[in-house]
C-alpha cells in the first residue's frame, strides 16, 4: 500500500502516510471524514491468524478511556481500502482506530537529549504510568508489554501510555500474567528512565544493558554511576515478584525520595559505633604502642578532670551529681500549639475531570458548621467512574506546620489519603502522604508527632464512594479543621 488520499478505509478513513510497520503491520495517519480529524489506523488482513486476537483484545481494551491512555476510537471487524482506481478490491481488513498525538516517545527523548531523565522526574513520570495501569487493571485490562516507545510525552509534557490491546495481540505478550507483567514493564520503564538502556537487549531505539555474566539481574547501578540503592531496591522487587498489585508499586514510588535516604535512627547508630569501636592495623607494632600510651593518656586526663568536677561539687552541695562522658546538644523541640489554623479559602480539586466537582460548594467545609456539606457529583459506581479520586485543597495562606488535621465526613464509608504540600498542583508520586482516614467511621484525626510544613492540605477521597439515599455513590465533607 502507498500512501495516496484517495484511498479510503470503511468509507470512513482517508489514508494519508504509512508512518510505521513496527508492530509488523502497517500504522498510518488517517482523515476521519465523518469528524474532521486526525487518527491513526493499524491495518491487519483478516486472513491474519493475529486478527481474531487483535480484535478481541482491543474491543476489551477501548473501555479504558482515561484521558492520560491514548484511546481506541474505532474498532472495525472487517472492512476493505477502497479508491477510484481500485473499487472492487477483495482485501479485508481489522482496522484499530486510536488517536492521532503529536509528541515523543521516551526513546526518542533520550536520544535526542543525549542523557537519561533526572531521578525525581522519572519517579514523578512512572508513578503517574503506574496509577494509569493500576486504574486499567480495576477494568480487566492489561498492557502485558511495555516498552519505551508505549510511553509519549504530548506537547504540553503530559505523560500519555499506548498500546493496549494492539501490541501483545501483535508481537506476542510477555506474560499472560497482566498485573505481574505490568509491574515489571514499570521496572524496567525505571531502568530505561535511569541509564537509558533496557535491560532485556536493545529495543525500540534504545540499547542493551551490560551483561552480567548471565546470573541474576542486571542493576542500574551496574550501567550507570550514582544511581543510589533505594533506585536498585525498587527496580529488583518489581522484577521478584515483592509487588503483587501496582497499588504496592505505586506506593513505593511516592516515598521513593525519603527511602533514598537513611533513617536518621540508622545513621545515630553507625556514628556512634563508629566512635567507640576502632582497631589499628596489626601490621604496625608502632601503632599499636602509640595507641596504647594515648589510650593511657586519655583515662588519666578525663579521670582528673572528672574528679575535680565530682570533688568540686561535692564541696558546693551534698545533692548527688550525675556526670555525663559528652555534653549533650540542646535541641528545640517543636511543640504542637493545638491551635485551629485560619484557612483562606479552600477549592474542590479534580485533575482527573473538569475541575468543577461542585467548586461553589467548596467554603462548606470550612464555615464551622456542621450542618452545611461539600459533597462530590453523582456517580453509578462507587469507584467514581474511573477516576483515581477528587478532593478538597485548603489553603491557609502561608508555609505552615502541621500536627493534625480533623476530618467530619457526611457518613461514614469514605476513604481518603491526606497530603500537606506546597503546591496546588501536588504530584502523587512526590507527595508525602500525612496519614489516612479510617473508613469506618464518620469523623477522623490524622496526627503526626513530627510537624509536617505546608501551605496547602489535600484532602484526596479515593474510589469506594459510599452509596447514597438516591442508590447513586457520593462522597461529602462538613469540616475540616487543620491543628497547628
Amino acid at each position: 500500500m502507498s500512501g495516496s488520499n484517495d484511498r479510503i478505509f470503511d468509507g470512513r478513513y482517508a489514508l494519508d502516510v504509512q508512518i510505521s510497520s513496527s508492530l509488523s503491520s502497517p500504522i498510518w495517519r488517517a482523515m476521519d471524514q465523518s469528524l474532521k480529524r486526525w487518527v491513526t489506523l493499524i491495518l491487519l488482513p483478516t486472513s491474519d491468524l493475529r486478527s481474531v486476537k487483535l480484535l478481541q483484545e482491543c474491543q476489551q481494551a477501548a473501555v479504558n478511556d482515561r484521558r492520560d491512555v491514548v484511546s481506541i476510537l474505532d474498532v472495525v471487524p472487517d472492512g476493505k481500502i477502497s479508491s477510484g482506481t481500485d473499487s472492487n478490491s477483495q482485501d479485508r481488513y481489522v482496522g484499530i482506530v486510536t488517536e492521532w498525538l503529536d509528541g515523543e516517545t521516551l526513546d526518542r527523548l533520550i536520544v535526542r537529549r543525549g542523557e537519561v531523565l533526572p531521578v525525581e522526574q522519572a519517579l514523578r513520570q512512572l508513578g503517574i504510568i503506574a496509577n494509569t495501569l493500576m486504574h486499567a487493571h480495576s477494568l480487566n485490562v492489561f498492557h502485558r508489554r511495555l516498552r519505551p516507545h508505549n510511553v509519549i510525552f504530548s506537547q504540553g509534557q503530559e505523560v500519555r501510555l499506548t498500546g493496549f490491546g494492539v501490541d501483545s495481540a501483535l508481537l506476542g505478550p510477555d506474560s499472560m500474567d497482566g498485573i505481574a507483567q505490568d509491574i515489571k514493564g514499570v521496572g524496567q520503564l525505571l531502568f530505561v528512565m535511569i541509564t537509558g538502556m533496557w535491560p532485556l537487549g536493545s529495543v525500540d531505539s534504545l540499547p542493551a544493558a551490560l551483561s552480567d555474566g548471565g546470573s541474576g539481574l542486571v542493576l542500574p547501578s551496574q550501567v550507570h554511576g550514582g544511581v543510589s540503592s533505594y533506585i536498585d531496591r525498587l527496580y529488583q522487587r518489581t522484577q521478584d515478584g515483592t509487588y503483587t498489585s501496582m497499588r504496592q508499586l505505586l506506593d513505593a514510588l511516592s516515598v521513593g525520595e525519603v527511602e533514598e535516604s537513611e533513617s536518621l535512627q540508622s545513621r545515630v547508630s553507625r556514628l556512634t559505633a563508629s566512635s567507640v569501636t576502632w582497631s589499628p592495623p596489626e601490621s604496625s607494632q608502632s601503632s599499636r604502642v602509640r595507641t596504647s600510651v594515648i589510650a593511657g593518656l586519655s583515662v588519666l586526663v578525663f579521670g582528673w578532670i572528672g574528679w575535680q568536677l565530682l570533688t568540686s561539687n561535692f564541696q558546693r552541695s551534698e545533692a548527688p551529681v550525675a556526670i555525663l562522658a559528652s555534653p549533650l546538644p540542646s535541641i528545640a523541640v517543636p511543640q504542637a500549639t493545638g491551635e485551629v489554623a485560619k484557612a483562606v479559602t479552600v477549592t474542590s480539586y479534580d485533575p482527573l475531570g473538569d475541575n468543577e466537582e461542585n467548586a461553589d460548594q467548596a467554603l462548606l467545609a470550612i464555615d464551622s458548621d456542621n450542618e452545611t456539606a461539600w459533597t462530590t457529583a453523582s456517580y453509578n459506581k462507587s469507584d467514581m467512574s474511573g477516576k483515581a479520586g477528587v478532593g478538597l485543597l485548603v489553603d491557609l495562606g502561608v508555609e505552615k506546620e502541621v500536627y493534625s488535621v480533623e476530618i467530619d465526613f457526611i457518613s461514614a464509608g469514605h476513604t481518603a489519603e491526606i497530603y500537606v504540600v506546597n503546591s496546588t498542583e501536588p504530584d502523587f508520586a512526590t507527595e508525602l502522604k500525612f496519614g489516612d482516614t479510617n473508613p469506618n467511621e464518620s469523623s477522623s484525626e490524622i496526627s503526626s508527632t513530627d510537624p509536617v510544613s505546608g501551605r496547602y492540605v489535600l484532602v484526596w477521597l479515593t474510589p469506594d464512594l459510599p452509596e447514597a439515599e438516591s442508590g447513586e455513590f457520593q462522597g461529602g465533607i462538613s469540616e475540616i479543621k487543620v491543628r497547628l
